[in-house]
């Protein structure tokens, strides 16, 4: 591989990545409900709100300041805090693009990065706000770095496991379903490189992100809002039930992904089993299937805690998109088969994932809400249980109220009493109810809302509650 092809590569595709996400750059509304409530957490962040203490980070302990570090690089404008993912994209898209190179050609490598970055899935991720995009990208970097070690006797010697590590435990310091490509990035070592000592050091490092990442905030804060408020979550689906809905969002929204997979599968076969001639190889890289078992190895972990996981969202699919595009790259049919299933599959692709490709602002009872919340004073704060619509009006939340989802509530970490406390706060000057799932089944809140001074206007099945007593 050499270095003026990879570079004119990674900038082309990262080229590519950036205009595909564009479109979601500056969507004029919150594209889904974590892309309101990260966006939230920032501005909270920017009145000086901290994590995990005052604005409630379901995330782990390195997500929020990235959030902070992108909305602070984009001059803290609305748009701002989605430069964090749609960067994800990119990198993301490079890094795919790395691994590949190693393992095989060129051209199948482009193959395997185009795959993923034009995955629907992975644009659900890396457009919007949202953790799993900025996870996604650094645990595939992380072994892309493991596999530096085919290149070169000694690549940088014990730094590219510190590197290795670094950028493992950041990936898993955001997002737990970033794990089995982080233990991959250690079986990368250990099968390759046959370094104990390297992989135990990547490690160390990892472990060492999150407790640094972590330590700011308070062990037991982190823990239990990163983790345990996941773990005891209502099981959403039962375990057939999510394994078909990981396929379902995978056919729905990745189809060229899984037929670029299918025609690999027969690709396979036919080498195998006819006597075909094989793709030439290069010496350095390991055995096709070596690399088979480890890819496959990976999706089958990121399967199985995608089913495990008591609250299973289709953006978590996400994370299986990496692992099977390589695995298509392997042994891809001729180009000019891919290129006709290419343009039948591509008109459903584009039909399934045209609200990401092409997302349209807010209309109707929507619209009117944000409207009218802008009529509010430009420094009061706003509670809402859709937080993407006071975001897209210009108006932050009491910290504690940029994620209301309705597992906070279901576990009490939300109630009527929390909400109409935060409301009697004299910065606050409006509060949304627009969902029967969450501040809609707190029946009493609304009584509560008045004797506070707030008055209701009806928008449709949206309530917004307004008081002029407030002093923003």
């Amino acid at each position: 591989m050499t270095r003026r092809h990879w570079r004119i590569d990674a900038l082309v595709l990262g080229l590519v990545a950036l205009v595909l996400r564009l479109p979601a750059l500056f969507a004029t509304r919150s594209l889904v409900f974590d892309d309101g409530v990260f966006a939230s957490s920032a501005l909270a962040m920017r009145t000086g709100g901290q994590p995990f203490r005052d604005i409630f980070s379901s995330q782990g302990p390195v997500f929020l300041p990235l959030v902070w570090l992108a909305d602070l690089l984009g001059f803290r404008t609305l748009d701002a805090p989605r430069l964090l993912t749609v960067a994800s994209g990119v990198l993301l898209t490079i890094a795919v693009y790395s691994c590949a190179r190693r393992v095989t050609s060129r051209g199948h490598a482009l193959l395997a990065a185009g795959l993923v970055t034009t995955s629907g899935s992975v644009l659900w991720v890396t457009g919007p706000v949202n953790a799993d995009g900025p996870s996604m990208a650094l645990s595939v970097l992380a072994i892309a770095l493991a596999l530096r070690s085919l290149d070169h006797v000694d690549p940088g010697g014990k730094w590219n496991a510190v590197w290795v590590g670094l950028a493992g435990g950041a990936a898993a310091s955001i997002k737990a379903l970033s794990v089995p490509a982080v233990v991959i990035a250690g079986v990368v070592l250990l099968l390759w490189r046959r370094r104990v000592w390297d992989a135990a050091l990547a490690a160390a490092v990892a472990i060492g992100v999150y407790l640094v990442t972590a330590l700011p905030w308070g062990l037991s804060r982190v823990w239990d809002q990163s983790f345990t408020y996941h773990n005891d979550a209502r099981r959403l689906n039962t375990r057939p039930d999510a394994a078909w809905k990981v396929v379902t969002t995978l056919w729905e929204r990745d189809p060229l992904v899984l037929v670029a997979l299918a025609l690999a599968f027969v690709m396979f076969l036919v080498t195998r089993f006819t006597g075909a001639p094989r793709v030439h190889q290069d010496e350095r890289q390991p055995r096709v299937g070596v690399v088979v078992a480890v890819l496959a190895l990976w999706a089958v972990l990121v399967f199985t805690l995608l089913v495990w996981e008591p609250a299973l969202f289709r953006a978590h699919v996400a994370q299986l998109v990496p692992p099977l595009a390589l695995l298509a790259s392997l042994r891809p049919p001729p180009w000019a088969v891919l290129a006709v299933a290419a343009v039948v599959v591509a008109p459903f692709w584009a039909i399934e994932n045209r609200s990401i490709l092409w997302p349209h602002g807010y209309r109707g009872h929507d619209a009117e809400v944000v409207a009218r919340l802008r009529e509010l004073p430009g420094d009061a704060l706003v509670i809402s249980d859709d937080p993407g619509l006071a975001w897209r009006a210009g108006h932050g939340p009491p910290g504690d109220f940029a994620d209301p989802s309705f597992q906070r509530i279901e576990q009490g970490r939300i109630t009527e009493g929390s909400v109409a406390r935060a409301a009697a706060s004299a910065e606050v000057c409006g509060v949304v109810v627009s969902s029967p799932q969450h501040f809609g089944r707190l029946v009493g809140l609304g009584s509560r809302l008045r004797r506070e001074g707030y008055r209701p206007e009806r928008f449709g099945d949206i309530t917004l509650y307004t008081r002029t007593r407030c002093r923003a």
